[in-house]
């Protein structure tokens, strides 16, 4: 059930998805909030704590606890809904308080992990001498029991991953990374597919030349390679349904992989019920995904609904030498995940809009400083007419929909292979 890495550095990486919540479980002056704050953005750690000073200006108020419940949660699963990676900082010692927090992340389909401070007691009490409000004896002893129990039932209560750790080496080894879906040693091989946006024909031809063969709705390799999409899988082109048929296919048995892009976010979007705004290339493919016969549409986009949300914005693969995404990640951002990192891997780099509407982008991969050991960046999303190697990254999208041509990068080869349009399918604007 642990899902970490033990790297060359001696440090443990543990990986979560971008819209986990992590739930920090252990007794007062344990380390929770301490190690929180080292690895997440403050705007992440959501605290019992915290809650309590907001209510009443004092965070050991416990008159104001019950409020504080209220808002803790409802924070919680606001940023939940918004698929937004969020730390929840209390004891947790109760097996009530843990299933609350469960029962919160299920409401939007969102995993769950356990972080548990199982600390010795002397540390326990060493750190609690140094707080400004120490927490008496009986408490720390109660915390200690619940502590016990909670290690007993915790492998039964429904956490996707449970991390204990048991000294302050520990927690200092522990490195989390946010974003990456496949384990640092996956190595591949991959072909990395870019933007296909419904051109479901030219990714059968692709696919085929690839070496990958039929394997139920979608395709598999005999030499066990995987596909990669860098996302933007449907509008504009003629076959939105049955490229996300392949797509869902080849993911549910393990033949690829896949990072969500701007238009398939959008499509999430309307699967949820959220209002966006409907352009032409959406309006194809809702039209396509409302044509389908009950029951088949409904299970369709039950699939697809579950596939998207569990798709992460990048993906970091092959010992960190290699990230997939899909229009673009700076260093500094790999292993991190926030509204911003998420806009970037979604849009790119955006200066502005010019005055009909159109983005403006700054060429982050030109700008990029590669350093030795630097990944290789895999993205799309900006149409080029040919791929090419700029500063350790890669754009993979040649405009297949504008009747260009679709292609892969081969890894680790670092070779390309593309087949073109069959026919110009969309008008290219800016």
């Amino acid at each position: 059930m642990n899902e970490q890495q033990r790297m060359g550095t001696g440090e443990t990486v543990l990986r979560v998805a971008p819209s986990s919540l992590i739930v920090l479980i252990g007794p007062a002056s344990s380390g929770k909030s301490t190690w929180a704050h080292a690895h997440f953005e403050p705007t992440q750690v959501v605290s019992t704590d915290g809650c309590r000073a907001l209510i009443a200006d004092d965070e050991n108020d416990q008159e104001a606890t019950r409020d504080a419940l209220r808002l803790f949660h409802r924070i919680i699963t606001e940023r939940l809904k918004r698929g937004l990676p969020t730390v929840a900082d209390s004891t947790a010692l109760a097996a009530g308080a843990r299933e609350e927090l469960l029962r919160d992340a299920a409401l939007y389909h969102r995993p769950v992990v356990a972080v548990v401070f199982a600390m010795p007691m002397d540390v326990q009490q060493f750190w609690n001498a140094q707080r400004p409000r120490r927490a008496p004896p009986p408490v720390l002893s109660e915390h200690r029991q619940a502590l016990q129990h909670t290690l007993h039932a915790i492998c039964d209560e429904g956490f996707s991953q449970i991390v204990i750790l048991h000294s302050p080496e520990e927690m200092q080894r522990l490195i989390v990374r946010i974003g990456s879906f496949s384990p640092e040693n996956d190595v591949g091989p991959f072909d990395i597919i870019g933007d296909v946006h419904g051109c479901y024909d030219e990714l059968s031809a692709l696919l085929r030349e690839l070496g990958y063969v039929p394997h139920g709705d979608g395709w598999a390799h005999p030499q066990r390679r995987r596909a990669i999409f860098v996302g933007d899988l449907a509008d504009r082109g003629p076959r939105n349904v049955a490229v996300w048929r392949t797509v869902i296919d080849m993911c549910e048995h393990g033949n690829a992989l896949l990072v969500i892009g701007n238009h398939d976010n959008k499509l999430m979007r309307w699967l949820m019920g959220r209002p966006v705004r409907i352009g032409k290339g959406l309006l194809s493919t809702i039209s396509e995904i409302e044509s389908l016969p009950e029951p088949e549409q409904s299970v369709f986009r039950a699939r697809l609904l579950s596939l998207l949300r569990s798709t992460p914005g990048y993906l970091l693969l092959d010992r960190e030498r290699l990230v997939v995404t899909h229009a673009g990640i700076r260093d500094d951002m790999v292993g991190r995940w926030d509204r911003h990192i998420s806009s970037f891997c979604l849009y790119g780099d955006v200066a502005g809009y010019d005055p009909e509407g159109i983005p403006q982008r700054r060429n982050w991969a030109m700008e990029r400083i590669a350093r030795p050991g630097a990944p290789l960046i895999v993205y799309g999303h900006v149409v080029v007419e040919s791929p090419a190697f700029i500063n350790q990254t890669v754009d993979v999208d040649t405009g297949c929909c504008f009747g260009g041509r679709l292609t892969a990068l081969r890894y680790p080869e670092r070779t390309f292979t593309s087949v073109p349009a069959l026919q110009v399918y969309a008008e290219k604007h800016g």
